[in-house]
């Protein structure tokens, strides 16, 4: 088995675009049922949560197995608030192929390009972008997103002001400007899109700050008991969207949704597979969970690249 270092995994890293691109055919993929992904396992831990994602594409030889975990008090000593890695299993041996040790890297990639996808298709015009919460995930969000849109403003709001400050500070080498913001609802009167990326265990974001024709990325709820977005949010969305119907139900922001409600959500893979009306006057909300489909595809890319390249 190969043991893939952070510095093999770094040197062989998909473009945004080409990994966009991947994503979007993994989740049409996965709504035609042509991927096969068991239930996500979920253990809390003293201060934080593991996660583990697995699974494979019907035509692909290679099953991954994704573990993600992390601690919410890591920064205090001096250690990343998340870390992880990948496994690659070939799928007529059962034998693994590699060992990703990326240190939680391919998970934040995964996600900010999933966040940057929904946003050009789903919020092709906007102008000005608002991050909630300015972590690690902020900036990839942040980062990306505006390189999908090709927009440069960005308004922050985290608790923490140094937090801001550094966003800032990562992004101007980016020629991104980063606006804090006094608090969420004046930062939702600014933004065209707004992605949440926090551990809130309780709804803030109000859908009467929203702006007509907002779009909303909400990241942050990814377990039972975290919530990002008040019940408005959900029961006004023109289009509401769902990276998995079943893990939005039950552990992302659907769980708190009317069973009215949640019978409205229309899965992301359908959705770009269909086309959806994008007009300025539609409010549309994205709750994303994270999928296999997502680890699965930057493992394989980052997997067949290393070996045509020869990374040891």
């Amino acid at each position: 088995m190969k043991i893939l270092t952070k510095a093999d995994i770094e040197a062989n890293l998909p473009s945004l675009s080409a990994l966009m691109a991947a994503i979007t055919d993994g989740y049409r993929e996965y709504a035609q049922g042509q991927y096969d992904i068991p239930p996500v396992g979920y253990l809390a831990l003293p201060h934080g949560e593991l996660h583990l994602k697995y699974g494979r594409a019907a035509t692909s030889s290679y099953a991954v197995i994704k573990i993600a975990a992390g601690s919410y008090v890591n920064p205090s000593k001096g250690l990343p608030s998340s870390s992880g890695c990948l496994m690659v299993i070939d799928v007529e041996t059962g034998f693994p192929l590699a060992l990703l040790q990326d240190e939680g890297l391919l998970t934040d990639l995964r996600t900010s390009a999933a966040g940057a996808m929904m946003a050009k298709r789903f919020a092709p015009s906007a102008k000005t972008m608002g991050i909630v919460g300015c972590g690690i995930q902020g900036y990839y969000q942040t980062r990306d997103t505006c390189q999908a849109l090709g927009i440069n403003q960005v308004i922050a709001f985290d608790r923490k002001p140094a937090s801001i400050a550094s966003l800032a500070e990562r992004l101007a080498p980016y020629d991104i400007a980063v606006t804090p913001a006094s608090d969420i609802e004046s930062l939702c009167q600014q933004a065209d899109i707004i992605t949440t990326v926090t551990p809130s265990k309780e709804a803030y974001l109000d859908a009467d700050w929203l702006k007509p024709g907002a779009h909303v990325n909400a990241f942050g709820c990814d377990s039972l008991g975290k919530r990002e977005l008040c019940a408005n949010v959900l029961e006004r969305a023109d289009l509401l969207l769902v990276d998995s119907y079943d893990q939005c139900r039950d552990h992302g922001e659907l769980q708190y949704a009317s069973e009215p409600v949640a019978a409205r959500a229309v899965s992301f893979g359908q959705a770009l597979a269909e086309g959806h009306d994008v007009s300025a006057a539609r409010l549309t909300v994205a709750d994303y969970t994270g999928v296999a489909v997502q680890d699965i595809i930057i493992a394989t890319l980052v997997y067949d690249a290393c070996i045509a390249n020869g990374a040891p």
